[in-house]
């Protein structure tokens, strides 16, 4: 879960009996700039269902919160700890951070059938409807979405005519990472003054996509993260995946920079309200949105604050947090009944 476990695990263990906190991570190489190796995924799943069946055998806990994976490896993890809780009768409780799932359930009976029962935390009404129409049978379903950072730095506007594009999180083609690449490599050639600062993790790029990076900043620790929102002026998510709720919009709205991303059901009330500007996971697209902030920046901006002001109340740390602690004291887990 990343940035979301630093929020919600200390709510749970201010307001619930948490027995034990289990990782999911896998330790990564070379300081955390690239991937971890499949040898350290299959320990950390490993070491895992370990820790899960011992904590379930020994301490008996009425309920299993698990932030349930999309796909792969960790969603193989994810649904044996789910068997598991099943075996000792002790209630899965699966926050999905993604809307990827809801698809897969439709099209997997198999996944539908392990699945079913569960109690379901989602990021948005337009999510809990695709998992109701998915099939798969559920005891609960509760939005609570992502909260966004109660202070990021503001933005510091930079020099005239000079567009700060920035890029933070997995550099990755599923996320769009090459197209925003060519994009600005694009909007190079034809003249725009772009400046390109990235920092995260490398997966899946090439060396010639990294070309047009101005500034790479490596994977960045979380006190650094406000002043790389305080250098950037536009950020865009051109994932060809349907991405969940990302923190990285959320902090750019709050920085005040104009954002673009490719709609998802995990953030819908953003497109909708206008918050972000909706881009295909094209260069024509992404380079499009580009000029348009070259051209008029502030006006973009000003646009999308304006909406953001009106949800943002929803997003706040206290609302969030009021409405997770509210589906734990209000849900009757199955040995309570």
């Amino acid at each position: 879960m990343g940035r979301a476990a630093d929020f919600f695990t200390p709510v749970m263990q201010a307001h619930c009996e948490v027995v034990a906190v289990i990782s999911l991570s896998a330790d990564r190489a070379e300081g955390n700039r690239f991937e971890a190796t499949l040898p350290a995924k299959l320990r950390a799943v490993a070491a895992t269902l370990w820790r899960c069946s011992y904590t379930l055998a020994t301490r008996s806990p009425r309920a299993m919160y698990v932030p349930i994976s999309q796909w792969g490896l960790p969603l193989l993890r994810d649904v044996l700890i789910v068997v598991l809780t099943r075996i000792v009768k002790c209630a899965p409780v699966l926050h999905l951070h993604g809307a990827q799932l809801p698809a897969r359930l439709s099209s997997n009976r198999a996944l539908r059938k392990v699945l079913a029962g569960g109690h379901w935390i989602v990021l948005s009404e337009a999510v809990a409807a695709e998992l109701h129409a998915s099939g798969c049978s559920t005891e609960s379903v509760t939005v609570v979405r992502n909260p966004a950072p109660p202070a990021v730095r503001p933005r510091v506007p930079g020099p005239p005519r000079l567009l700060r594009v920035g890029w933070l999180g997995t550099m990755c083609r599923a996320k769009g990472f090459d197209v925003l690449c060519d994009a600005v490599g694009r909007s190079k050639r034809r003249g725009m003054a772009v400046e390109f600062s990235v920092a995260g993790m490398r997966l899946d790029v090439p060396g010639s996509a990294m070309a047009v990076v101005d500034k790479d900043l490596g994977v960045l620790d979380p006190a650094d993260v406000p002043s790389f929102w305080a250098e950037v002026d536009a950020f865009v998510l051109p994932a060809r995946w349907v991405e969940g709720l990302p923190f990285v919009l959320l902090e750019g709205l709050q920085a005040g920079c104009a954002v673009a991303a490719t709609p998802s059901p995990g953030c819908a009330e953003l497109f909708a309200e206008g918050c972000v500007e909706p881009v295909e996971a094209t260069v024509d697209s992404v380079a499009g949105f580009l000029k348009a902030c070259g051209d008029d920046l502030e006006g973009v901006r000003r646009r999308q604050q304006k909406a953001w002001q009106g949800l943002r109340p929803l997003y706040e740390h206290s609302s969030v947090e009021k409405k997770f602690v509210r589906f734990w004291q209000d849900t009757v887990f199955g040995r309570d009944r």
